[in-house]
């Protein structure tokens, strides 16, 4: 499907712009025309139309003797006084009373009011009345009531204005240019999850088109980097492997051969050659492997998933435990909660995954303490924590203890550990879509592992 036609940013805020003042424009027009409406239906008046009405009423009231006979239009108030300036009957307030009253006798007016007066002369009296400038409802609840007309009017202005402003068109336009970046946001998110075969989407906007054509450009370059870093880190990988099976063979015959020689008669000083050909081969067949740990690690375990018997699994794993830590003279304390009846998982990787939390959970623990392994089953997932008594994980180790080769700081170092004890764990169970949290205990001070594996 072909791209839509692009237009600049600046176009694209221009139309904005051009769109908002309409919409303003419209805020401003509209009030009026129901304003004038209303007025042509008699809901309102003009904003002249009381002192038209008091101007044509003083000539009335200057020329008719009984003032009862004279009708005082809606929105006029009056005070009639004698040539004393006594007040004879009156419609105000006491408040405008004294603002009448003072017109009447000085002729001065309190240009900060909206009401206007105008003196008229009778024969043996004056009539001070008293009208409002600006317009009005010609229903007198609705201007006891209501906000004036002129203060309506710009009430609905300012509305219309902000309603303008925030929802039609600056929601639409803000709405416009997220649709236009949601491109690059996907884009970023497929490389966030380090997913580079993917098509970079396109945009209407030139600037935006040409970040994402920028990015896509960018893609392709760190893919086919990476392909090429990843090929080689594959090819080491089966190199070392192989190269750690091949060391197999030649260490076995050492081996063998070493024990054959140790049954021979052999002086004090052979047997002592003897005993380091033995123990140095013993060790190396450990580094091997260890490679060969690092190269599943890495690249995967393959897994073998069965239906376990999460209770005789579990007695099972308990009798190991229970031998170590007799060996090692370590208490062992267990707690078992809510167990499911069946775990999918790869049996001996799980159990291989769990003695290597417990194995290095004894080697930091004191004599003669107690390692504690909880066990329990949750809506999700089954929790298995275990606990020492040792010193407990450093800040740097609670960071990187899952990392590949990171061997622990002083409080917790082993010499033949190689860093890979929590890595491999860490990549088992994540492989079975687990998590391995690392924590200290606040009851114990020693380190806290939890791995959580779902049912």
């Amino acid at each position: 499907m072909g791209m839509k036609k692009q237009s600049s940013l600046k176009t694209a805020f221009w139309h904005f712009l051009f769109k908002l003042f309409g919409g303003l424009l419209g805020t401003v027009a509209v009030p009026f025309l129901l304003m004038n409406i209303s007025t042509a239906l008699g809901v309102t008046t003009y904003g002249d139309y009381s002192e038209i009405r008091s101007n044509e009423l003083a000539s009335v009231l200057a020329a008719t003797p009984d003032l009862s006979e004279v009708e005082i239009p809606m929105g006029i108030e009056y005070v009639l006084l004698d040539k004393s300036y006594q007040i004879i009957e009156t419609t105000l307030d006491e408040g405008e009373l004294e603002h009448a009253m003072r017109y009447a006798t000085t002729g001065v007016i309190d240009q900060n009011l909206k009401k206007r007066y105008l003196l008229v002369t009778r024969e043996n009296e004056y009539v001070v009345l008293q009208y409002y400038i600006g317009a009005q409802y010609t229903n007198e609840w609705m201007n006891t009531h209501l906000p004036s007309p002129d203060i309506l009017l710009i009430i609905l202005i300012a509305a219309g204005g902000i309603f303008v402003c925030l929802f039609p068109l600056t929601t639409r336009f803000a709405k416009k240019l997220r649709l236009q970046l949601d491109p690059l946001y996907e884009a970023t998110s497929e490389v966030a999850k380090q997913n580079l075969d993917f098509e970079v989407g396109h945009s209407n906007i030139k600037e935006f088109e040409d970040v994402l054509l920028s990015f896509s450009h960018m893609k392709e370059s760190l893919k086919a980097s990476l392909e090429q870093q990843w090929e080689a880190e594959h090819m080491q990988k089966e190199q070392i492997a192989a190269l750690a099976h091949d060391l197999k063979t030649p260490l076995t015959v050492i081996q063998g051969n070493a024990d054959l020689i140790s049954e021979t008669e052999l002086d004090e000083e052979q047997r002592l050659y003897a005993e380091y050909i033995s123990s140095s081969s013993e060790q190396m067949q450990l580094y091997i492997r260890t490679l060969i740990d690092i190269s599943r690690a890495a690249s995967g375990y393959q897994l073998h998933m069965e239906d376990i018997d999460v209770l005789s699994y579990v007695e099972q794993l308990r009798g190991q435990i229970d031998a170590l830590c007799q060996t090692k003279k370590i208490g062992l304390q267990m707690e078992l909660e809510h167990l499911p009846d069946v775990l999918s998982a790869d049996k001996l990787l799980l159990e291989r995954a769990i003695m290597n939390v417990i194995n290095n959970a004894m080697d930091y623990s004191p004599q003669d303490s107690s390692i504690h392994i909880s066990i329990i089953g949750g809506k999700q997932h089954l929790k298995i924590t275990v606990t020492d008594a040792g010193p407990g994980f450093s800040q740097e180790d609670l960071l990187h203890a899952k990392e590949q080769f990171y061997m622990a700081d002083h409080s917790r170092s082993s010499n033949m550990h190689f860093g890979m004890g929590l890595f491999i764990t860490k990549s088992i169970v994540q492989q079975h879509g687990g998590q391995l949290d690392l924590s200290n205990s606040e009851k114990t001070g020693g380190a806290q592992v939890t791995i959580s594996i779902p049912y």
